[in-house]
Order: structure tokens, then C-alpha cells, then sequence
């Protein structure tokens, strides 16, 4: 299932709905393949790193396809995006089963999970398109880039001392000091 988004016919119909040209599917799933969120699990606010694992390929899709049966809004562990920063309110888009969420990431993505208050377990199945070029001609490379909740903001000033730290590591090291572990490595290949 998993690698069913990359089939060239899935990645052909995304291409059109979104009118993005040459989207290049992730077959190393970076940071991408099967999450399960359980009670108390949530995700800060953040940005998805720009690049690939390699750096060559600008990440330009997410894509997340709910696969829990009855999720329902009230459980939490949807997807909060966050259009007008942590100024704004988020909008909430529901994990709802057999749904699938495709989210441009760029600079100004910011997004998040909402905390799950369900004895059960969310799970998703996502995938990364990435592009030659970024969505947004002012678009920039970063890592990671987490922030608090509004209110949190002990939280948020470590967040940010923690990205600042890993900017500046990223700089004197390209592709990080280690390979990262997050890249699944397909057998039939």
C-alpha cells in the first residue's frame, strides 16, 4: 500500500489535480511510510524539511492516507494547518478513514497533529513528491522546523534554538553529520 502512491498512474492523476509537473515520487520514503498515533501522541506545529535525503529534489507534496476505521474529529489526531501562522487559528482537517490528504509543503506549511484523546491507536500511511524546482520562487532550504503550541512559550524558544542549532550543523555538513536512519531501503530492488 505504501508504495501504491508511486505508482506512475497515482503520481500521473496527483500531477493533474494539483497542476504540478514533474513530481518525483519518494521510493527511499524520507521521513515518509506507515505512522501510528496513540493516546497523549500529538506533533508540534512544524515544517517539513525542504529536500530529499540526498538534497537534490525540492519536497513539494504530502501526501497522508488515514487508514483507521470510524476515526471521528472528537478523537484528535487530525491534521491542523496553520495558514496565517500561530497568529491564526488552525483548520482542522479530520483523520477521517479512507482519507487522503495532500498537502503542499513549502516554506509557509506550517501544520501539526492535534493530541489524540482516544484509548486506540491513528494510523497513516504517507508519501513525499518532490520537484526539480520548489513550489515557491522564495522558497528556502531548512530542516525540520518545530514550533509550540500558542501559549507554550518556554516550548517554542527551545524549538527554535533547537532548528537554529540543526540550520547551522546542516550547513557545515550537506547531508548531516550521519546517514539518516529514516529511509527505507526496498528489497526488490
Amino acid at each position: 500500500m505504501v508504495y501504491a502512491f508511486q505508482a506512475p498512474e497515482v503520481v500521473r492523476i496527483v500531477s493533474e489535480i494539483c497542476q504540478i509537473e514533474h513530481l518525483i515520487p519518494d521510493e527511499n520514503l524520507y521521513a515518509g511510510g506507515i505512522s501510528m498515533m496513540g493516546n497523549g501522541h500529538y506533533l508540534h506545529p512544524h515544517l517539513d524539511n525542504s529536500h530529499d535525503k540526498d538534497r537534490n529534489f525540492w519536497r513539494v507534496l504530502n501526501l497522508l492516507f488515514y487508514v483507521t476505521p470510524d476515526w471521528k474529529l472528537e478523537n484528535g489526531g487530525n491534521l491542523e494547518l496553520w495558514p496565517d501562522g500561530l497568529e491564526g487559528k488552525p483548520i482542522t482537517i479530520t483523520s477521517k478513514f479512507n482519507r487522503l490528504a495532500v498537502m503542499a509543503t513549502h516554506n509557509n506549511s506550517l501544520h501539526s497533529v492535534s493530541p489524540i484523546d482516544f484509548e486506540g491507536e491513528r494510523c497513516c500511511v504517507s508519501n513525499y513528491y518532490f520537484s526539480e524546482t520548489p513550489l515557491l520562487e522564495d522558497d528556502s532550504f531548512h530542516v525540520t522546523s518545530f514550533r509550540a503550541r500558542p501559549g507554550n512559550t518556554m516550548t517554542d524558544a527551545l524549538l527554535q534554538v533547537d532548528t537554529a542549532l540543526r540550520m547551522n550543523l546542516r550547513k557545515l555538513f550537506k547531508k548531516g553529520i550521519k546517514e539518516n536512519p529514516h529511509v527505507y531501503k526496498r528489497k526488490d530492488k
